[in-house]
């Protein structure tokens, strides 16, 4: 083989650009050569867009603890007045899996996220069922929605969302829509994890990786922000804690009193 010759493309390997380009730095990683520092990607989990309300995480890195005596700290993604925009307290909030791609016990998982947030907020959130095909509005894309729409949880890549960058560990948000009385309240929520990462994690058997995502999404989609405390789950630069922090709770918590509209 002539070693001056130009490596073969994504296209001459029939595989995406995404994967193309992993299997080019593991090359790389194996001749001796590293990343350029600016290139070095940690998986994340992303924040809002206007209108749909999407939530990034920067996973474990080497970096001091939060002390103990750190206060708890909370966000909300949105406010109406000096309250949070919540889902209605009083209806049930069902969330749908779409396994495709996910790891073997992508329902396990799912499960036992909604079983915390179900415990954390006091909400009737519950798993439906496993499912083919795609949600409504899986993508993020401003599909036609309903009040009564599920929260969905799959597992998706860049090729088919745009967001799912090669640093991106999972997105998770709701719509917010206008109830009959003025107010606002969050509905169809949203979780993409990465296919890449919890193929990942799954192989290594890092279960509590894998729901570490889930539980901050989840929080996104419920209405909590990113904090800068990292003593906690939502904390933008995950320092390496995979269970809800003292914040988080609180901030579940209040969620789950919003008005019964």
């Amino acid at each position: 083989m002539d070693e001056h010759a130009p490596p073969p493309t994504a296209a001459d390997l029939g595989i995406s650009d995404g994967e193309y380009e992993r299997i080019m730095r593991d090359l790389q990683k194996r001749q001796g050569i590293a990343d350029p520092p600016e290139r070095r990607s940690v998986p994340r989990w992303p924040f809002v867009l206007a209108g749909l309300v999407v939530g990034t995480l920067l996973l474990p890195r080497l970096v001091s603890a939060a002390p103990h005596d750190q206060e708890p700290e909370y966000a909300f993604l949105q406010m109406v007045g000096d309250q949070p925009v919540t889902y209605s307290s009083c209806r049930p909030i069902q969330v749908a899996v779409y396994p495709a791609g996910g790891p073997p016990d992508a329902e396990e998982l799912v499960n036992d996220a909604v079983a915390q947030m179900r415990a954390a907020t006091g909400l009737d959130i519950v798993v439906v069922g496993a499912f083919g095909g795609h949600a409504p509005n899986w993508n993020f894309e401003a599909a036609p929605i309903t009040p009564e729409d599920p929260i969905s949880v799959s597992w998706q890549d860049g090729d088919a969302i745009a967001q799912m960058t090669d640093d991106v560990a999972g997105l998770g948000g709701s719509h917010s829509m206008t109830t009959a009385y003025g107010g606002e309240r969050r509905v169809a929520g949203t979780i993409a994890l990465s296919r890449h990462y919890y193929a990942l994690w799954h192989q290594q058997g890092d279960h509590a990786e894998e729901l570490a995502v889930l539980l901050h999404e989840f929080g996104h989609v419920l209405g909590l922000a990113h904090v800068d405390s990292p003593g906690e789950l939502m904390s933008e630069e995950n320092v390496g804690r995979k269970t809800l922090g003292p914040g988080d709770r609180e901030g579940l918590r209040l969620l789950g009193q919003g008005p019964c509209t």
